[in-house]
């Protein structure tokens, strides 16, 4: 079954959402989709799942912006449950929606902005059972309500495990200590941007004196060498290391625990995008590979835009600031302009700005040099799905499959369930640091439709 509108939107997070706030005054036939059974993506999940409440308050004032957003379109027919498949000639979507029915859907003009996924540095023991990422241990306790353990280990890069213990800890739960990948000079910088962002400022400082409340001890520069058990997670080693990223020998600590969880910042989810031809550039201050697009965040196909994490990752602000530009775009693009865009659009070009300022030293912050690569044992699995070794990737890599394309067809790597989404940032690192080539210069993996697993069954009966 084939179906028409005005504008879809894939992604209903701060930007899908923001743009669809602007789209909607026009009374343009808008569709949003997103895969997840809620709105507002991962920032503003609550336990059960449900959607906020006209009486609930929240402290962070983006949050508030986001939930006013949600209130506001509520009756506007957001697809929640729904997800997409490929993005074709003709601007036409391939969905599946959540009883797996597949159809096509066309817009004058599409937005895309799904959003971005964690990144994961590979150890030995890190597919255990009890391993989780950051992001999985949030997904717990604000859809279900469930804390990941009676005790957690948290380690990582960037704000997010500083996020996780305050979240454990205000629910009840133990954390036994933050194992920050960074140290505190490398966030001097990073402060220096942040009185510019007042809120994020008084946020970080709350979490962290949260954090000292609570007693749960930080420690930086700390590396997290092996997770072991029999059948499980049963104890995490971990050490310190030096400035240049060394191991420093005797710092070797043993934490028994059930559940270590780990984040190592995030890659946008740029799939879709290419599976449709989309140029993208590797920028490292935003992240990694983004789509590529112009100031009014048009893309290279005509009629196609991107917005939020996927032009670059800086949070949930630049998202809605993206959104927001992307809406009024749209709207001259379909020949509807919203009065006073002009003007507001300049406005909404330096408030970007700032915020990409912000977004790249927050990337910075989360980025490791290579030298983590040399120090991964030969039996540390790497692609989770297809069990692919860092001892076959050396050996294929030793046979000349020196790119993303060409170690998927030696040793499988990134053809699993997941597609490459945890593997392929991890696989472009061990090229960069084993070939001497920038990262810059190493290819995403092709991408084909369809972008995520369906039933064939599915794709027949849509034929």
């Amino acid at each position: 079954m084939s179906r028409t509108c005005d504008v879809a939107i894939v992604g209903a997070g701060f930007a899908g959402l923001a743009a669809a706030d602007v789209l909607a005054r026009k009374g343009l036939d808008i569709r949003v989709f997103d895969e997840n059974p809620y709105v507002g993506g991962q920032l503003l999940r609550r336990p059960g799942g449900t959607s906020h409440g006209p009486g609930d308050f929240e402290f962070d004032g983006i949050k508030r912006s986001g939930l006013r957003l949600i209130a506001s379109l509520a009756r506007r027919g957001v697809n929640s449950g729904t997800q997409v498949l490929g993005l074709f000639p003709g601007n036409t979507l391939l969905v599946e929606d959540g009883d797996g029915r597949v159809s096509e859907i066309s817009a004058r003009c599409i937005l895309c902005a799904p959003g971005a996924r964690e990144t994961y540095i590979p150890f030995k023991g890190w597919t255990l059972p009890g391993v989780i990422s950051t992001g999985s241990a949030q997904i717990l306790i604000k859809s279900s309500g469930m804390l990941p353990a009676k005790e957690t280990l948290i380690g990582g890069l960037g704000p997010l495990p500083f996020v996780l213990a305050r979240e454990v800890s205000r629910h009840g739960g133990k954390v036994l200590a933050v194992l920050d990948y960074g140290g505190v000079s490398d966030k001097i910088g990073f402060m220096r941007v942040l009185p510019r962002n007042l809120p994020k400022l008084l946020d970080g400082a709350r979490i962290m004196a949260l954090l000292a409340l609570s007693g749960i001890r930080v420690r930086s520069r700390m590396r997290i060498l092996e997770a072991s058990g029999k059948t499980r997670l049963e104890s995490v080693v971990a050490a310190r290391a030096a400035r240049d990223g060394q191991i420093i020998s005797g710092t070797e600590t043993r934490y028994p625990t059930e559940c270590l969880a780990v984040g190592f910042g995030f890659a946008p989810n740029i799939e879709l995008l290419l599976q449709a031809g989309c140029a993208a550039d590797h920028l490292p201050e935003r992240g990694g590979w983004v789509a590529r697009v112009g100031n009014l965040l048009e893309t290279s196909l005509e009629n196609v835009f991107a917005a939020g994490e996927v032009t670059g990752i800086a949070g949930a602000r630049k998202s809605m600031i993206e959104g927001r530009i992307a809406g009024l775009a749209i709207l001259e693009r379909l020949g509807c302009p919203a009065p006073g865009a002009p003007q507001l659009l300049q406005r909404l070009a330096r408030e970007r700005r700032d915020e990409l300022r912000y977004g790249a030293l927050l990337n910075r912050m989360c980025r490791l040099s290579g030298d983590w690569v040399s120090r991964v044992p030969e039996e540390t699995i790497i692609c989770r799905c297809e069990d692919v070794r860092m001892a076959d990737i050396r050996k294929a890599m030793a046979h000349g499959f020196v790119t993303p394309g060409a170690l998927r067809k030696a040793c499988r790597c990134g053809l699993g369930n997941c597609q490459g989404r945890i593997c392929s940032p991890i696989i472009r690192d061990i090229l960069a640091a084993e070939t001497k080539i920038g990262p810059g210069r190493i290819s995403p993996p092709s991408v084909r439709p369809p972008i995520k697993a369906v039933r064939l069954g599915a794709l027949a009966e849509a034929e």
